[in-house]
This record gives structure tokens, C-alpha cells and sequence, in this order.
């Protein structure tokens, strides 16, 4: 696909017949990302079809596989079409589907469920659910490049106070050194035994949670405020623990 998507970019009739052979999927894209199904004759179709163009143009090989490429821009063309159709609406018409910005998180992990669940109940608007979208696609397609994403997270995130203590305290360690989260944004590797010696974290919870650590770092490091916002208790706990 990824050769097809070359072509189409070089040859306008290639590019016709490219997206008319994708056009089924391009619509399951744009159902799932607004938790309705859309046919052809939906303003959603249009928007897709243009994002889908786009995707066309500004794809490189550096980006991973097409497809799941696409769909990411796709999704955030349905987002920002949404937030300016229901700007001053009080109403808050998205699912699941469209909070998570990709159909099979489902309720994904902790961070994804809280975030968007505690906010939605914060501030009734579009524009605070578009930013939690945003936020968590931007983020998930970082994670995708250490080898997994949100919805691995499920089963990979500590749920009890000593667990999520200790996991606090590594996330702190890394954010404090910064060679070491240099590092580790670069290659997405875990220095387990450095952590252990020092931050005095067991290397059991450092390769059980390792991916939510990394997850933790990459958005208190970033700009993702709403995800920051839910993850705030790993500086007070991770302070705490370590003194």
C-alpha cells in the first residue's frame, strides 16, 4: 500500500483510483471516529475524503504504514469539522470512539477513562472534549514509536497506592535527570538498574510498568495539559517517596 500511496501522490488518475478502492474503509474510519454510521451523503464524507487527500500529500515513509496514518489525519479533520459545527453548543454528541480518536481503545487505559470521563464532567463543552482528543492522539502516536499505545496500557498500569508510588518515584527520577530522559524519548529504552540503584525502585515494578512510565514521561514532558493534569499526583508522590 505503502508503493500505491507513492504513485497516487505522482499520478492524478493513480490517486482516483486508489481512494475509490479505499472508499469502504475511509468510511469505516470516519463511523467509527463519530460513533455514527456515515454514508456518502454525510458532510462527514466530504471531510474525510479531503483529510484522505491530504494524508496522500503529506505522507512519508518516516511515518510508519499508510493507513493508520490516514486515520489519524482523518479523525483530527473530523474533530476540528465538529468543534466548528458545535461551538456553542452545550451538547456534547461524541462517543467513546471519537473521545479516543481510534475505534479499538475502548476503554483503553486509566489515564484515557479518567481523563476523558473527569473533564466531560468538568466542563460540558466540545471544545474541552476536542482537546482531550487531540491530546491523547498526539501522545498515542508518540508511544506507537516505542512499540505500543494507549490501549496496551490496560493491563500495564499500576492500580495500587504502593505500586503507583514506587512507579511515581521512577517517573520523577527520569524527569530530574536529564541525560536520562534525553535518553529515553530518543530510543524508549528504561535504564532499570540505574533506577534501582538509585531511585530505589525494584526492577519487578520497572519491567512490569515500564510502558506507563514511559507513557508518563512522554506527556509530563510535553504539552498536554489535560493528560498532565490527571498524572500530577506522580510529582507530589514521587517527591514524597523519595525523601
Amino acid at each position: 500500500m505503502n508503493e500505491q500511496v507513492k504513485e497516487a501522490k505522482a499520478d492524478p488518475k493513480k490517486r482516483e483510483i486508489f481512494i475509490r478502492q479505499n472508499e469502504q474503509t475511509i468510511l469505516k474510519i470516519t463511523s467509527k471516529a463519530c460513533g455514527k454510521y456515515i454514508t456518502g451523503s454525510d458532510d462527514e464524507w466530504s471531510v474525510a475524503l479531503l483529510a484522505f487527500n491530504r494524508a496522500i500529500d503529506t505522507y512519508s515513509e518516516e511515518r510508519g504504514e499508510f493507513m493508520p496514518y490516514a486515520a489519524v489525519v482523518i479523525k483530527r479533520a473530523l474533530i476540528d469539522f465538529h468543534r466548528n459545527e458545535m461551538r456553542h453548543s452545550a451538547e456534547i454528541p461524541v462517543s467513546n470512539e471519537m473521545l479516543s480518536g481510534e475505534g479499538d481503545h475502548e476503554e483503553g487505559s486509566e489515564v484515557f477513562t479518567a481523563v476523558s470521563r473527569n473533564s466531560l464532567q468538568a466542563q460540558n463543552t466540545l471544545e474541552n472534549a476536542a482537546t482531550i482528543r487531540d491530546e491523547i492522539l498526539e501522545v498515542d502516536e508518540r508511544l506507537k514509536k516505542y512499540g505500543f499505545s494507549f490501549k496496551d496500557l490496560r493491563d500495564n498500569s499500576p492500580k495500587a497506592g504502593k505500586t503507583k508510588t514506587a512507579c511515581a518515584k521512577a517517573v520523577t527520577y527520569i524527569m530530574d535527570d536529564e541525560e536520562m530522559l534525553k535518553d529515553l524519548l530518543t530510543t524508549g529504552r528504561l535504564p532499570g538498574v540505574r533506577i534501582k540503584k538509585e531511585a530505589g525502585v525494584s526492577l519487578k515494578v520497572l519491567d512490569r510498568y515500564r510502558r506507563y512510565i514511559i507513557m508518563a514521561v512522554v506527556i509530563l514532558n510535553g504539552d498536554y495539559p489535560r493528560l498532565a493534569d490527571y498524572l500530577q499526583y506522580i510529582r507530589h508522590s514521587g517527591k514524597e517517596g523519595s525523601g
